[in-house]
């Protein structure tokens, strides 16, 4: 899976790379703003491990599609419509670093710092705002020029706008209750990670894959609850690292999670088994901007102590065996054996990861 998943990034590179540079000189004829933009949303969009966009060829490839070019074209809108995403979540979030750099938003708010531009901060947010915007219009741009059955490039637009909306609901869901004092319920924190992580993740590229190789909705519905399933994972893990992984490896400071009070497994546990001073003090972090290393570490610790890692550990493998299990239950030949074997590698390596 890493060999296919390391040839696909190469691909859809190269891709980016081509395409981005036959929008250059029309940018470049609207305003100053054009290539800058252009290189800094390549250098941003190419700089992550575009699992989606991948997933995208792997789904086809699986079931020996017959259009490799469009598989890619359709992987590389995946990663530009994640750029967008995390753009606007930064923002959001404000996260002033990503993947080890300057987030977008904090990036132009240097630029407005060194220009002595006043509300620079306010300035940098604005133009990571557009930034987005335009990532979203050039993957719409990209898939609406693919050549294909015009059947097939409507079925694959109409599934992709739904399953943003998707994530735009999900977002507010997510922003709304940061903001909230109170907790969320098991099942609303579930249907977050659905709908924000798992559908857009996983069961998307999948399906648009799946939609290029020519296969009917029965088999993108078997496809589309495995990846939500595994989008579950994939979320459940980012709050794991987003406690306890190296802060240099995940490109990202740790404790964000805390300080923008998300609500999480590891917070819906633990709010349910604190108490007295503990619990008091756990009230006072959450939501805290400011954060000392301290304050993450007295956190981790109520953690560890009252079992709440142990209990989200005990739900993630529950998960995991769900999954495994539906994976083992797709359709198999002598030719696909090998892929599924490979959605296997692809749920253990989410199990293991590091970032």
């Amino acid at each position: 899976m890493f060999a296919y998943m390391k040839t696909a990034k190469a691909r859809l590179i190269r891709f980016l790379e081509g395409y981005f540079e036959s929008l250059g000189t029309d940018y470049g004829n609207v305003n100053s703003w054009g290539k800058d933009t252009l290189g800094r949303l390549l250098d941003y969009t190419c700089g992550g491990k575009m699992i989606r966009g991948g997933l995208v060829g792997f789904a086809h490839d699986m079931y020996a599609g017959g259009s490799p070019d469009a598989a890619v074209a359709a992987g590389a809108a995946m990663e530009l419509f994640q750029s967008a995403f995390l753009i606007h979540d930064d923002i959001m979030d404000r996260d002033e670093v990503r993947r080890g750099k300057p987030a977008m938003h904090a990036g132009y708010a240097g630029l407005a710092k060194e220009a002595g531009l006043r509300g620079a901060e306010h300035l940098g947010e604005a133009l990571g705002v557009c930034c987005g915007d335009l990532a979203f219009f050039i993957a719409f741009d990209i898939l609406s020029a693919l050549g294909i059955d015009g059947g097939a490039k409507a079925r694959l637009l109409c599934r992709c706008c739904r399953e943003l909306e998707y994530v735009g609901l999900a977002q507010m869901a997510d922003v709304w209750q940061g903001a909230s004092p109170g907790g969320a319920t098991r099942e609303e924190i579930l249907a977050l990670y659905r709908c924000k992580t798992g559908r857009y993740t996983f069961s998307l590229p999948f399906a648009a894959g799946l939609i290029l190789a020519g296969q009917d909705e029965d088999l993108i519905n078997r496809f589309v609850l495995l990846g939500e399933k595994m989008g579950i994972l994939f979320q459940i893990k980012d709050d794991e690292l987003g406690l306890w992984a190296d802060e240099k490896e995940l490109g990202k400071p740790i404790g964000s999670d805390i300080s923008e009070n998300k609500k999480t497994l590891y917070r819906e546990i633990l709010f349910a088994r604190a108490g007295g001073a503990e619990g008091e003090k756990l009230k006072t972090l959450f939501g805290a901007e400011n954060l000392t290393r301290g304050d993450i570490a007295f956190v981790r610790a109520a953690m560890e102590s009252l079992g709440v890692r142990a209990e989200v550990a005990k739900t993630e493998n529950s998960f995991y065996l769900e999954t495994l299990a539906m994976i083992d239950a797709l359709p198999a030949s002598p030719s696909s054996a090998p892929w599924i074997d490979k959605l296997r590698q692809l749920l253990d390596y989410n199990m293991s990861r590091g970032s």
